[in-house]
This record gives C-alpha cells, sequence and structure tokens, in this order.
C-alpha cells in the first residue's frame, strides 16, 4: 500500500483538474474549476470548497486546517533573518483572505518567533490598528522585537500612507519601550513589501 508521501508525490505531477477530481471525484465539478481557472479568475480555496458537497467540504476544510496547524507549529520553532523568513511564516495566515487582517510577530533575543497575534480585522482596503494593543502583547510575552505584517487583498503591495503612518508610530513607540520593529511586511497571494528591504526602517 502506498504511504502519504507517494500520494502527494503523484498528485504533483497532476493538472489542477485532475487534482480537483481527485478530491471531488465529480467530473463536472473538475470542470466547472478548470472554467474558472482558463478564465483567468481569481480562485480561492473558499471557491472551490464551495463547490464541494457538503461532507466533502468539511473533510477538506478540517485538512486545510491541519495542515495550517502543523506548519504553524513548524513556524514557531523558525528564526527570522530576511523578510523573506516573514513571508513564509506568515503567509499561511494572510493568503487567499478577501478582508485586510493586521498581525504582528513576536520575537525573542535570538529571533525566533515567540508568538503571532492578530490585532485587527478590517474591510477591502483598510483595518484599524492601535499601536497600544501592539507594545502591550509585546510586553506580555517578553519580547524583544517585532515584525508587523498585514495583507492587500487587491494584490498590489505598494504601502499607503495610513500603513506608513502606521510604521512610524509604531518604529518611535517600541523605542521608547525598546522593543525594536525590525520590519513592517505587505503580503499578497504572490509577492511581498518589506519595510526594511527599502531602508525605510
Amino acid at each position: 500500500m502506498k504511504d502519504l508521501f507517494e500520494l502527494c508525490g503523484e498528485c504533483r505531477h497532476l493538472s489542477d483538474a485532475e487534482v480537483v477530481y481527485q478530491m471531488t471525484n465529480s467530473k463536472e465539478t473538475s470542470r466547472q474549476v478548470n472554467a474558472m481557472l482558463a478564465n483567468g479568475s481569481n480562485v480561492s480555496i473558499e471557491d472551490i470548497c464551495n463547490l464541494l458537497t457538503p461532507a466533502r467540504r468539511e473533510m477538506a476544510l478540517a485538512v486545510i486546517e491541519l495542515y495550517k496547524r502543523i506548519k504553524e507549529r513548524k513556524n514557531n520553532c523558525k528564526t527570522i533573518h530576511t523578510s523573506t523568513d516573514v513571508y513564509e511564516v506568515m503567509f499561511p495566515y494572510l493568503s487567499d483572505l478577501k478582508v485586510e487582517e493586521c498581525w504582528a510577530v513576536f520575537l525573542n533575543q535570538a529571533s525566533r518567533v515567540i508568538r503571532k497575534q492578530r490585532i485587527s480585522v478590517g474591510g477591502l482596503a483598510s483595518t484599524q490598528v492601535d499601536v497600544r494593543v501592539i507594545l502591550k502583547i509585546a510586553l506580555q510575552c517578553n519580547a524583544t522585537s517585532m515584525i508587523l505584517c498585514h495583507n492587500h487583498p487587491s494584490g498590489n503591495t505598494r504601502p499607503s500612507q495610513d500603513d506608513d503612518r502606521l510604521t512610524h508610530s509604531l518604529l518611535e513607540v517600541g523605542r521608547v519601550m525598546n522593543i525594536r520593529l525590525l520590519d513592517h511586511v505587505i503580503v499578497s497571494d504572490s509577492n511581498y513589501y518589506s519595510y526594511g528591504d527599502e531602508g525605510r526602517l
């Protein structure tokens, strides 16, 4: 009998439509997803799950949630050295969202992740963030540095004026409390923008 890794390896060689068929056992659902992908639609996991039967939808969502939790456990031990590390840690939380969310990543003296915390949930183009909430959590978990991270559902990672103001405020308050703001990373489903990489911190 084939083990899980062998099955996963086989799935990597399948087309999108074939993967969907494996999951749904439905040629019609596979055809619908293939048409969505062919039309250049921005298809999300949620869109695909909505095409499944209730039982298969529950199973798919449970597998996705389990995958995220396993990924989170691995990421909890991760040491942050670059903006790419931040992107890899936060992508599972910020990808495929319809609205903006802002998260903070708190690090110890060795730049190891000690906590990831969602700070706020907003709308399509913005989310309100209170720097006092971020500093309170940083103090509670004894963080020596922190990273701000949020998504742009539009796919455009260019910072807004509000993003600039928030970054500057957190940078200044962090200096007073001796908790360094290492970066502010704006995530989309395909790329990211780093204030640190751009020399803006």
